[in-house]
Order: structure tokens, then sequence, then C-alpha cells
């Protein structure tokens, strides 16, 4: 069952500033690594359920990412919440450490 969703670039704005939960957003290229990546994520917001929102950036609009949010390489994983960024993940994420990254940011 899929748990994240795409977003687009247009849509993270009005999520980021919505109050309802964290939301974790990862940015991920479509290469050999994009299907390991994107299980990390799908299992990791299974486990946070409601409590966490997650997201995929459109990957087709990657280059906007990188001048929005300083992206410069992928994968990074983005936790916001009430607004604001409050922990940044780079590069490539097993689930444990995707996980402490969370919990880490949840507790900021």
């Amino acid at each position: 069952m899929k748990t994240v969703k795409t977003i687009e670039p247009q849509a993270i704005d009005v999520e980021i500033q919505d109050g309802r939960a964290p939301l974790l957003v990862a940015f991920l290229k479509r290469n050999e690594r994009y299907p390991t990546q994107l299980e990390v994520l799908e299992d990791a917001c299974r486990d946070y359920g409601k409590s966490v929102r997650c997201f995929l950036y459109n990957s087709d609009y990657l280059d906007t990412a990188t001048e929005r949010f300083s992206v410069q390489g992928t994968p990074t994983f983005l936790l916001f919440s009430m607004g604001r960024e409050v922990n940044r993940l780079i590069g490539e994420s097993d689930r444990a450490t995707l996980d402490d990254f969370v919990r880490d940011g949840l507790s900021r």
C-alpha cells in the first residue's frame, strides 16, 4: 500500500504551512537508487501513520528544489514542522537512519 504522495512545487508551500502534522519531504532522482530509497521512505511513513505527512517531491521539478530549498543533491530528506524546516538528511538512507532523523526532528 502506497503511503507517500507525490507533491508538485506549487502545492508544497500550502502543505508546509498546514499545521496539522509535521511534513517529511523526500527529494529523489529517478536512478538506480530510487526504488530502494522510496521503499525506505514508504516504510517510515507507514510507521509514523498520521503523525507525519509524507511526500515525494516531483522529480520532474528537482531544479526548482535546488533554488527553493537549497537541495544540492539527491537523495535529500527535509522535515518541516510548524511552517519551518527542522531537520535535513542528505544522502542515501536506510530505515534506521531515516527513523532517527525523523525522531530527532520531531523532538526539536
